[in-house]
């Protein structure tokens, strides 16, 4: 069933307001879209016709379960490349979620799958974000490599102690394999904090929060939150 661009996003509007209200009215199909309630009307009649969704003028709207499975799609289409754009790629997340909207009319449902691959294969990395990936995140913001591109770490197949920041002791030398969470983790890259980079525990307060921290030559404090998110290799 052949559906413009116009009509996904009438579809994936439905589903997402359904999400958050029990009913979805006219009116709140015209907030979310920014348009007429004129042609939120006249889209809602073709996509019944359609066997889509199901609408009695001025009352309320409900999609079939035919319009459940394309709606969940379309958003499931969204989301990937949303995730994509801003998470990976580091692109502004407004920016992210309207480049999502135009593209995911038109994207492929193979491309789709090898970027939700990717997506995967990244976030499962046993040893944390790929140092490669951290290394043109170091790019786009400098337009340089990283000094650290192409060297190794680790020593020959001996085990590694792996733990929070937040764990190590005053004086303990860790060095970064993955951060946890993406609240956090724009942030802590900026600051430097990114695979590969040694940290120094330099004190902590009484209660543990914050953790001051030596990294590249100079002195951070972090929030035991923050601390927390951040996976470490013990260096001995």
């Amino acid at each position: 069933m052949a559906l413009t661009p116009s009509l996904e996003d009438y579809l994936e509007a439905i589903w997402v307001i359904g999400q958050k209200k029990r009913v979805v009215r006219i009116k709140d199909i015209v907030k979310h879209l920014g348009v007429k309630a004129a042609s939120v009307i006249g889209a809602m009649k073709i996509l019944a016709d359609r066997g889509l969704v199901v609408h009695e003028r001025y009352g309320y709207v409900d999609l079939t379960d035919k319009g459940v499975g394309i709606a969940r799609n379309i958003y499931h289409r969204h989301k990937v490349l949303t995730k994509f754009f801003h998470e990976i790629l580091g692109v502004d997340l407004g920016i992210a979620t309207k480049d999502a909207c135009k593209i995911e009319h038109y994207i492929d449902k193979k491309t789709l799958e090898r970027i939700v691959k990717f997506i995967e294969f990244i976030e499962t990395s046993p040893d944390g974000e790929p140092l490669w990936l951290s290394h043109f995140y170091h790019f786009l913001k400098t337009g340089r490599r990283p000094e650290s591109c192409g060297k190794r770490w680790g020593s020959g197949g001996k085990m590694k102690q792996i733990t929070t920041l937040n764990k190590l002791k005053v004086g303990q030398k860790g060095r970064v394999v993955k951060i946890l969470t993406s609240e956090v983790k724009r942030r802590l890259l900026d600051m430097g904090i990114v695979p590969g980079a040694e940290i120094k525990i330099e004190k902590t307060a009484p209660l543990g929060d914050p953790v001051d921290i030596l990294v590249k030559g100079y002195h951070l404090s972090l929030r035991k939150e923050e601390a927390s998110a951040i996976t470490i290799e013990v260096i001995e």
